[in-house]
């Protein structure tokens, strides 16, 4: 039997959640976190047995280029996610999570069975605080427009993802990833893929070295709080997380972080099949090669019990990588990086200190109202229900949307509020909670 390892949570910085249902916090536990709340299982992949000693080296014999095409470049979607169109043998395109941090290419089982895709052997996928059964197909065919890759092992599992992401049919990794140079260009949204043999880099970026464990890739850099000095931190890189960066328990333990956390505020993120605790707090200094991000509001992990392996001290993933044109080159254990106009940009989150929940993926209803917050200030109570913003009606905005207008410093906000049956306005200022 195969063995997949899966050691993230829902989603770096993902809000607070009951077991059942989805419960949305705009403090400063999440960002987007509705749209991230349920990507439990496979957003990080690592394969021991069967794929995990596999070294990162390219095999063009399994890639084919459209006749006269030597490269191809790929449009994506997604908010802080990179989203990109696959076939899967001979089928219609299918919505593909692009996700360095995926050991394996993952396919759902609905569509797998769909596909008839043959099952070749069993999967046990562990996750924090539980375990999904799946299986192992062999022999895939994944083509995007002007290139086709064979001979491709993916993992079947069952994917749920939430709301505006449910038609995403699975997931791109490790060995679709590794035929390849991959440019990502998050600033005109589009991905570039070359035959390693016969690439070479001629621009102006930072080279960093990438070391591939499990079959997803690590990279070096350096992080601080106020008041400390910089640490050297292995981070896993993860194009499949919205967020910014989870530090790892065993890192955070012996560094001594929470400890020095100056304001901090309590968070959860819930895995495949349990709870691990976080705090959430900001580093004076996050470091890749020579460029800093500043002010970065990350999660520290508290928990010991659950917490995913010591080979990395966390995963960094796209509220950080956006700010950077990213060439990542598995076959020179290499990536370059060239900042970008957001290099600069502040990283904020939920600044109305309201929880929302729901089943049907509406928000709309409050579940509970940070302390000392706008919505505190403005008297608004679990219970009540928001019913526009501006006077937009939530109905039809996108939890993206929702998390974005709640989102802006110093903005004022008008919420038309329902409490038992009465509707009334409440005007609220919007600031950092922490």
């Amino acid at each position: 039997m195969a063995f997949l390892h899966y050691p993230r949570a829902f989603s770096d910085l993902s809000a607070n959640r009951p077991a059942s249902g989805t419960r949305i916090s705009n403090g400063p536990a999440s960002i987007l976190a509705l749209r991230t709340a349920v990507l439990a299982v496979c957003l990080l992949i690592f394969v021991s047995a069967v794929f995990a000693q596999r070294p990162a080296t390219a095999s063009q014999s399994n890639v084919q280029f459209e006749k006269g095409q030597t490269a191809i470049v790929l449009p994506f979607t997604g908010e802080n996610l990179i989203i990109v169109e696959v076939r899967v043998n001979d089928s219609a395109p299918m919505k593909f999570l692009f996700d360095t941090g995926a050991g394996i290419t993952v396919v759902s089982e609905k569509v797998a069975a769909k596909l008839k895709l043959k099952k070749v052997d069993d999967l046990d996928a562990k996750g924090v605080g539980g375990t999904v059964q799946g299986s192992l197909a062999q022999g895939i065919t994944l083509s995007v427009p002007g290139v086709k890759v064979f001979n491709q092992p993916v993992a079947v599992l069952p994917l749920d993802f939430p709301c505006e992401l449910s038609d995403i049919s699975g997931i791109i990794g490790y060995n679709f990833i590794n035929e390849f140079v991959v440019a990502i260009d998050y600033d005109a949204k589009r991905i570039s893929l070359f035959p390693p043999g016969t690439y070479k880099y001629a621009g102006p970026g930072e080279r960093i070295p990438i070391e591939i464990v499990g079959n997803t890739p690590r990279v070096r850099g350096q992080v601080a709080l106020t008041g400390t000095s910089p640490v050297e931190a292995v981070f896993e890189l993860d194009t499949g997380s919205d967020g910014t960066l989870r530090l790892k328990s065993h890192f955070v333990k012996r560094h001594s972080f929470i400890e020095a956390l100056k304001s901090r505020m309590d968070s959860v993120h819930r895995g495949a099949g349990g709870e691990l605790k976080t705090l959430d707090g900001r580093l004076r200094l996050l470091r890749l090669g020579r460029f800093n991000v500043a002010d970065a509001l990350v999660s520290f992990e508290t928990d010991t019990e659950g917490s995913p392996g010591e080979d990395n001290d966390g995963p960094l993933g796209n509220e950080i990588l956006r700010r950077f044109r990213l060439v990542i080159d598995y076959s020179r254990k290499q990536m370059f990086i060239e900042p970008n106009t957001h290099l600069t940009e502040p990283i904020d989150s939920g600044m109305s200190g309201l929880e929302f929940d729901s089943e049907d993926c509406q928000l709309s209803k409050v579940t509970g109202v940070t302390a000392g917050s706008p919505a505190a200030g403005a008297g608004i109570k679990p219970g009540d229900e928001v019913v526009a913003i501006n006077g937009r009606t939530l109905t039809g905005l996108t939890s993206f949307q929702i998390e974005k207008l709640l989102s802006q410093r110093d903005a004022e906000q008008s919420l038309t509020i329902k409490r038992d049956g009465k509707t009334f306005e409440v005007r609220i200022k919007l600031r950092r909670l922490l």
